[in-house]
């Protein structure tokens, strides 16, 4: 297998690894998250991550296999949290999110909600605005105070309270890297275990053989099918040296929803459902590895 090095949508991930500044690959940290081990339909839509997993419970475990604490806070209203927020930036980066990317005006593209989710990298805010990292590639990005405010209201259905933020990121153990990957898979097979991931997929594959909504359809082709594969591709090569049979299966996965694309954008109905079904397979191989 070939390691992906490129851009994609790895926000929360670029995120923690640029608040930690200890140099972690984000493909690690996603990897951490147990992000690639599953597949979910949340609110309709198809997401190729765990059934029962958001980005919020993949922080956690990340941080917590890497032995790392953080303290996650939300508000009641904006200008509470702003006024922390300026506070907090004084004293380092902070980790912001989700909000809502749509609202994210620096970024071209609607200035509506899109009901998508971001995270970005505080790393100063004052009365006039905030200046940030974008990982969907603003680095120094600014936005004014009241526009950030009102992307940062905007509701995300995962997410529990309004204008969540993560401070005191700080290591509480000495856990390496190759430590946490050994300790993640565990987690692993606690995630790909849920009889709902090949179950839900095998569901998508029915529903892609007689044609998809166009609002699924723009999910897959915009955002999840790039994402699933860039997922198993990066877990793929980060676990090989603990489990190349496991590598093995992720990456066959991978391969597959990187096919997926062209079949999602063209319309071929046939073709995308019959990957789907081969994904659902490779699923349970998976598991049953997992859990062997």
């Amino acid at each position: 297998m070939t390691a992906y090095v490129g851009s994609g949508p790895y926000c929360f991930a670029n995120t923690l690894a640029t608040v930690a500044g200890r140099g972690w690959p984000a493909a690690v940290v996603e990897t951490l998250t147990g992000s690639a081990f599953g597949y979910q339909l949340f609110d309709g839509l198809p997401y190729f991550d765990p059934a029962g997993w958001d980005p919020d419970l993949g922080v956690d475990q990340a941080l917590e296999l890497l032995g790392w604490t953080s303290e996650r806070r939300t508000y009641d209203d904006g200008e509470t949290a702003y006024g922390d927020l300026v506070g907090l930036a004084a004293d380092g980066p902070v980790f912001v999110g989700p909000l809502e990317m749509g609202l994210l005006l620096h970024q071209p593209g609607p200035d509506r909600p899109l009901g998508a989710d971001h995270f970005v990298t505080v790393l100063a805010a004052g009365a006039d605005g905030v200046l940030m990292h974008d990982p969907e590639g603003f680095p120094y990005a600014w936005l004014p105070k009241d526009a950030f405010i009102a992307a940062w209201a905007a509701p995300v259905a995962y997410c529990v309270g309004r204008f969540p933020l993560r401070t005191a990121i700080r290591p509480a153990a000495d856990i390496g890297v190759d430590a946490a990957l050994a300790a993640s898979l565990p987690r692993a097979a606690a995630w790909a275990a849920a009889p709902e991931n090949a179950a839900g997929l095998r569901e998508l594959a029915g529903r892609a053989a007689t044609g998809l909504e166009d609002e699924v359809t723009t999910v897959l082709v915009d955002f999840s099918l790039r994402l699933a594969a860039r997922r198993r591709v990066d877990a793929a090569v980060a676990l090989r040296p603990l489990d190349a049979t496991l590598a093995g299966l992720l990456d066959r996965q991978a391969r597959l929803l990187g096919r997926a694309q062209y079949a999602a954008v063209q319309h071929e109905p046939a073709h995308l459902a019959g990957l789907f079904e081969q994904v659902a397979d490779v699923h349970d191989e998976l598991a049953g590895h997992l859990s062997a």
